[in-house]
């Protein structure tokens, strides 16, 4: 009975584990894809450190790399990426914004797998900007129709924390990541800034100006900076106090600076960049790109770093820990332009697909097949050692039985007559 138990257990579990193994061996993973230049950038998060990986939303895809080498990340069927942001204090963590849904994603490994978090029903539209407070854990996403939200990361889950409707698009959030409390959400007009950890929101109105560009440096305390439409830079360290910071701009009395861009490196936090232009006219408007300009002390003094761009600035993403290396996203292309020390690539973006034939061996497969062999040593050993006893007691019996036919006495030949 014992031996049938084990003949059908080792059995089984041969035919579960070459199933296991069959299934993964026909599992075809998607191609990866390979750019060496990102071609129409919608959003993007700079690495936090030099080694360390960035992230890019290129045509509504995500893509994660460095300069030169970008490797798109599957996102959720039918999803649209419109933002992304990260976490500085988990490297894994990894979180999105749908550009054609009210809902944001979190990965906690890089993109392997998705949680959904819906944020309304009530409105259609998509979430057009991503910040992440690391030191209280929570997650401001700014909309194009329903204003900014408040989530809280809890690990297991995205609890949804408070909704403050705006009159605008949201075009921009930042938040610090020290536990400073320092969050704003930029409209085309107006700033806001964040009361009681994000729960409600407050217009700023001694900014002086219309912000067009925000960044954030994490220091010690933490400092966000605006830029405005004709009063240059200002900067704050507790939301409400504002400090000029124009030294070198070329901000002369009598002429309208517009600060079109501005970008903090995550990797040095004195080194800032900016893009300017001028503005002339009254019933109508005419702008006029001046370049990206640096500065190494925290916004203390700027020098110019690029004269003249083609265009006007609309975006800048600067290289992680590479002082004077950035790239330009202007109003009229999307294609990253490469600034200063910043490497130069072509203005068609190579793609490289892996091959389909040769998926990579996972270990589920491996395991799978090592269990297959196993079971199939055993039941061959199983099946081997049982013929031996078989034809052992075989022969044991037939000894047997030669003996007791050797020693048996034998029956007398009776002859009998006829009589006639």
């Amino acid at each position: 009975m014992l031996r049938k138990l084990f003949f059908i257990l080792t059995t089984a579990i041969l035919v579960v584990a070459v199933f296991t193994g069959i299934v993964s061996a026909l599992d075809v993973r998607e191609p990866l894809v390979i750019k060496t230049n990102l071609e129409n950038v919608g959003s993007f998060a700079t690495a936090t450190h030099v080694t360390g990986i960035n992230y890019a939303v290129d045509n509504g895809e995500l893509f994660a790399g460095r300069p030169g080498e970008w490797l798109k990340i599957a996102t959720p069927e039918n999803v649209i990426v419109g933002a992304v942001a990260t976490d500085s204090s988990r490297p894994n963590a990894l979180y999105v914004g749908a550009a054609n849904e009210m809902a944001v994603y979190r990965s906690n490994d890089r993109g392997k797998q998705w949680m959904r978090v819906p944020l309304t029903d009530e409105l259609v539209g998509g979430v057009t900007s991503l910040a992440f407070d690391s030191a209280n854990r929570v997650l401001y996403a700014g909309t194009d129709t329903a204003g900014v939200f408040r989530l809280r990361d809890v690990g297991s889950s995205m609890i949804a924390g408070g909704q403050t409707t705006l009159d605008e698009p949201v075009r921009q959030v930042v938040v610090d990541s020290t536990g400073g409390g320092l969050a704003f959400v930029r409209t085309t007009m107006d700033l806001y800034r964040a009361e009681n950890g994000g729960l409600n929101w407050t217009k700023v109105e001694n900014l002086g100006s219309s912000p067009t560009a925000m960044a954030v440096v994490n220091g010690t305390p933490a400092t966000v900076y605006v830029g405005t439409t004709d009063r240059g830079i200002v900067s704050t360290q507790d939301g409400t106090t504002w400090t000029l910071a124009n030294d070198g701009l070329g901000l002369m009395p009598g002429t309208r600076l517009q600060v079109d861009a501005l970008a903090a490196d995550p990797a040095q936090l004195d080194v800032l960049y900016a893009a300017i232009s001028y503005l002339s006219g009254s019933t109508q408007v005419h702008q006029a790109p001046v370049g990206v300009t640096m500065s190494t002390n925290g916004g203390a003094s700027w020098s110019g770093l690029a004269n003249n761009t083609p265009q006007v600035v609309a975006e800048l993403m600067p290289v992680a820990g590479q002082t004077g290396a950035v790239y330009a996203l202007t109003t009229t292309s999307r294609t990253p332009l490469a600034i200063g020390k910043a490497p130069v690539f072509s203005d068609s973006p190579a793609v490289v697909e892996a091959p389909l034939t040769a998926p990579a061996t996972t270990s589920t497969g491996v395991l799978a097949w090592i269990v297959a062999g196993l079971a199939a040593a055993s039941l061959v050993f199983a099946l081997v050692y049982d013929a031996a006893r078989r034809s052992k007691r075989t022969a044991q019996a037939a000894r047997e039985s030669a003996k007791t036919g050797a020693g048996r006495p034998q029956p007398a030949v009776t002859t009998v007559a006829n009589n006639r």
